[in-house]
């Protein structure tokens, strides 16, 4: 990608991400849904696990988003390429405090799922019990591997028209 606001739009569509991270034991990634606004990342989760417990040792986290498009065939290489878009963000994660705070972010990420005049219940004791986790981006960096008339779809089994 040649700029940082076709990454950024990425990471805007997307839904889910890779969140990675180094636990005690070694490296770390679980797919999670997210929301990206205002510069960071910002995730949810219970409040154990395997994934707090690595956050909380080392906030430093690398963090995946891709969009795969069909395998095409050229006049290159192997001949078969793969078309896609993906961003890779690396920061710091930090853990958000506060009913309000917590409120008004997991609202964000809610908006982003639902149908706009969507109603939906955020109790307090909802708010409390969840680990709202933001991610300072420090650098990102993208790739693109776009469909162009020199490719031709190749039907397989592996791509799912959306």
């Amino acid at each position: 990608m040649k700029n940082s606001e076709e990454m950024k739009s990425l990471l805007d569509r997307m839904a889910v991400g890779h969140l990675a991270m180094t636990t005690k034991d070694g490296p770390y990634v679980v797919p999670v849904n997210y929301h990206f606004a205002e510069g960071f990342i910002y995730l949810h989760s219970g409040p154990k696990g395997r994934k707090i417990e690595a956050l909380r040792r080392d906030p430093r986290v690398c963090f995946l988003v891709d969009e795969a498009g069909p395998q095409v065939r050229w006049d290159s290489g192997c001949g078969i390429s793969q078309i896609y878009e993906s961003v890779m963000c690396f920061g710091r994660a930090e853990f958000v405090e506060g009913l309000e705070e917590k409120r008004r972010i997991l609202e964000m990420m809610i908006r982003k799922f639902l149908p706009p005049d969507s109603p939906f219940p955020l109790a307090d004791g909802n708010v409390a019990g969840t680990t709202v986790i933001r991610i300072q981006m420090e650098w990102m960096t993208g790739k693109v591997n776009r469909i162009s008339p020199i490719h031709t779809v190749i039907p397989t089994r592996l791509h799912r028209p959306h």
